[in-house]
């Protein structure tokens, strides 16, 4: 009976270790899985004391607006660009104000946006045109792109990129998740952290 009951409690163990880390930011209402491994790497100030404050709606608007209409809420590095050079994997993730509410205008500007990548990449191209996809049953906005990018050293690497936009009442988040087009292919994980994504209503 001991030895049961050992077992089942290194099972248990092993089941709560194994269990995927989440970031959660409960004053926008986002929340989705970290993945796995890899670094932090944004604000700490704002990631320890804006769950601290008694923040209505038109707070948090005004947080956002006082960081220029972009508010950083996390990013994670796969591997820490300090001590890696090279094309790094990175998901990072922002909330904007929402200055237009019809869905139907709203995306007409993001698909703008979009295409301004062809001013900052001369090669840019997309993978997939904007389009309407389901995040969280929420009716969002995704394209994807590559371009070439070049470090300070000379060397160029060509980048993929993945842009998720999600309306959220007066906000709306933006996740950009970048890997490599020939290497570091993060595809099934940015699915699986994309499918994890929660927005409280």
């Amino acid at each position: 009976m001991k030895r049961l009951l050992s077992l089942s409690f290194l099972l248990f163990c092993i089941a709560v270790s194994a269990q995927q880390q989440r970031y959660e930011n409960k004053d926008y209402g986002f929340a989705m899985d970290e993945p796995d491994g890899w670094l932090w790497a944004n604000n700490d100030d704002l990631k320890q004391n804006l769950g601290k404050l008694d923040l209505d709606n038109a707070k948090l608007l005004k947080i956002i607006q006082d960081h220029k209409g972009s508010l950083l809420l996390m990013s994670f590095y796969k591997y820490d660009p300090m001590t890696k050079a090279g094309l790094i994997p990175a998901v990072q993730v922002n909330v904007r104000e929402m200055r237009n509410k019809d869905f139907s205008v709203f995306k007409s500007y993001i698909v703008k946006s979009a295409n301004h990548f062809k001013d900052l990449y001369p090669d840019y191209e997309f993978i997939d045109e904007p389009q309407e996809v389901k995040v969280n049953r929420i009716k969002s906005i995704y394209f994807s792109g590559k371009f070439t990018m070049k470090t300070q050293m000379g060397e160029t690497f060509r980048v993929r990129s993945r842009t998720y936009v999600i309306p959220h009442g007066d906000f709306y988040f933006q996740i950009v998740m970048t890997d490599g087009v020939f290497t570091e292919d993060c595809s099934k994980l940015f699915e699986e952290l994309i499918e994890s994504i929660k927005i409280k209503k």
